[in-house]
């Protein structure tokens, strides 16, 4: 129960940090849907989620790249390949985060049914993260960036 504990935490933060980031790309609200619906999907199907939901986040980053979609607080005058280092970051924690939604889905899939409302449990503190993590960009937090300061 330990190791969900602290799954469940990195969950909360990741699906919080990708509504951060869509919020910062201006991601239409279908997109937030649609991740929303990828949480759903990888905590109800497991592993088998794995394959479809990093397809979907590969398929989101090529978009950021082929359309060069930055976010506002992005400066111009840095060198590109710090925009291609950030957004290759955000594609790997992506894919683990996809990763460890399914491993905690599979294990949600075999557990004892007392434990099968946590299921239910995490996906709404997980959709509640998503929305956090929207909702702490048009705050405008953080309020500083680290290269406004240089």
């Amino acid at each position: 129960m330990l190791i969900l504990t602290w799954w469940l935490g990195l969950l909360i933060v990741g699906v919080g940090h990708w509504g951060w980031w869509l919020a910062a790309l201006a991601a239409p609200k279908a997109v937030v849907v649609i991740t929303g619906l990828l949480v759903a999907y990888g905590l109800g199907v497991g592993w088998g989620s794995v394959v479809p939901a990093s397809a979907v986040v590969s398929g989101a980053i090529a978009l950021v790249v082929a359309f060069d979609i930055f976010p506002p607080f992005w400066p111009d005058n840095i060198h590109y390949k710090y925009w291609a280092y950030t957004v290759l970051a955000l594609w790997a924690s992506s894919v683990a985060l996809v990763c460890l939604m399914a491993n905690v889905g599979q294990m949600l899939q075999h557990s004892q049914s007392t434990r099968r409302r946590w299921h239910l449990v995490m996906m709404v503190s997980l959709l509640l993260a998503l929305w956090a993590g929207t909702s702490l960009y048009h705050h405008h937090w953080p309020g500083w960036v680290p290269w406004e300061h240089l």
